[in-house]
C-alpha cells in the first residue's frame, strides 16, 4: 500500500499548497520512506513524507511514499521514485517473479525492489501501446498504480484497480492515490500519457482479478 502523487506542468508551476497537500495525502499510505523526482533529479529520504521538500518544484514531478514489501524498509536504494535511464518511476503494486524477468531480459538489478524490473523494461518501451503491453505481461490481472516521468517532463499514469485520482487545472494536471478537492478517479484499466500535446489514452487488456491473485504475491488496495 504505497502512495503516489504527481503534477504534469502545462502552462505554469503547480499550486504549492495543493502539491504539498497531495504529498501529505499520499504519505498516509507509506511511512517507511518518501521521494520525488523532477526532470533529471531524484530526492529520497527515510521516514514519512516531508511536503517542505517540494517547495522549489516548478515543473512536472512524481512522488512516492513507501510501504516496504520488497527489500528492507531502511534501504534507500529501494526507495522510489526509481531511476531507469532517463525515466523515473513510482509504482504501487507487485511484479511477480521479477528476478526471472530480469534474467530473461538480461537486466542487472541494483536493488531488491521488484519495481526496478518494471522501470528498466519501461525504459525500452517507445509507444504507449508498448507500455500497456509490458504492464499486461509483467503484472497480468494484478492491481497496480504507476507514474512515469520522462526527461521532457511528460508524465505517464497507469491504473488497474488500485486508486489514482486526477484533477485537470489551467496550469497543469494533478494526480494522487487518494481523492482530493476537485478530483475524479483516473480511468481504470488504462495507461494515460500527459505531454505537451495533451492527453493520450490506451487500454490495458488484462483486468484485475482478486481470485487470480489469491495464493500468489500479496497485494493491497
Amino acid at each position: 500500500m504505497c502512495g503516489l502523487y504527481a503534477y504534469h506542468r502545462r502552462s505554469g508551476p503547480p499550486q504549492a499548497d495543493l502539491l504539498g497537500h497531495l504529498a501529505t495525502l499520499a504519505g498516509t499510505r507509506g511511512p517507511h520512506a518518501h521521494g520525488h523526482a523532477t526532470a533529471g533529479q531524484r530526492h529520497v529520504a527515510p521516514g514519512p513524507v516531508n511536503p517542505a521538500s517540494l517547495a522549489a518544484v516548478t515543473g512536472s514531478v512524481i512522488g512516492h511514499a513507501r510501504m516496504a514489501t520488497a527489500g528492507h524498509y531502511q534501504d534507500l536504494r529501494a526507495a522510489q521514485p526509481l531511476q531507469a535511464g532517463a525515466l523515473f518511476i513510482a509504482h504501487n503494486g507487485t511484479v511477480p517473479a521479477h528476478r526471472f524477468h530480469a534474467t530473461a531480459h538480461g537486466l542487472t538489478l541494483q536493488t531488491d525492489s521488484d519495481s526496478e524490473v518494471l522501470g528498466q523494461l519501461l525504459a525500452r518501451a517507445v509507444t504507449l501501446a508498448g507500455v500497456a503491453s509490458l504492464l499486461d505481461h509483467l503484472t497480468p490481472g494484478l492491481p497496480l498504480a504507476l507514474l512515469v516521468l520522462d526527461a521532457d517532463g511528460s508524465v505517464t499514469a497507469a491504473r488497474r484497480a488500485h486508486p489514482l485520482h486526477v484533477r485537470r487545472a489551467p496550469e497543469g494536471t494533478y494526480l494522487c492515490s487518494l481523492p482530493f478537492p476537485g478530483s475524479t478517479p483516473l480511468a481504470d484499466q488504462t495507461v494515460t500519457r500527459l505531454d505537451a500535446t495533451g492527453e493520450t489514452l490506451h487500454p490495458l487488456s488484462t483486468t484485475a482479478s482478486l481470485r487470480a491473485a489469491q495464493g500468489g504475491p500479496a497485494w493491497t488496495p
